[in-house]
């Protein structure tokens, strides 16, 4: 995979009750993975009964943000199931509305080739 303008861009499959194919961006600065609400509508997420919301420290400011319990997210041939996300509207002017946080990258393994201007992400084993 290519890093486009400095940013790990991938293509990734969000499920709940339906599922939906968006961009989003690696970002290991976050520490949770980030959908809109209009998202997690559509896919109908469950909330997260252990944490319904957490207290989160944005450029924006501190924000409350509901958590919902994403069904399954898939990147190629890797599925993962049942990834908490936090529910927040990036303000525009972001080119990308979907964060794979940190939860998402301590379930996988993930290289960057920095020279090369790649990355890959393999199944956790």
């Amino acid at each position: 995979m290519k890093i486009v303008d400095d940013k790990l861009l991938i293509k990734v499959k969000l499920g709940g009750k339906q599922s939906v194919w968006e961009d989003a961006l690696i970002d290991t600065g976050s520490a949770f993975t980030v959908i809109p609400p209009e998202i997690s509508d559509f896919l109908e997420l469950r909330i997260n009964k252990k944490c319904p919301k957490v207290r989160l420290v944005t450029a924006s400011g501190l924000i409350e943000p509901e958590v919902r319990i994403m069904d399954r997210l898939t990147i190629g041939d890797i599925e993962i199931e049942g990834i908490p996300v936090v529910i927040h509207e990036i303000p525009d002017p972001a080119p990308i509305k979907i964060l794979l946080g940190m939860n998402f990258v301590k379930r996988v393994n993930l290289y960057i080739k920095g020279k090369d201007n790649t990355f890959q992400i393999e199944e956790a084993v």
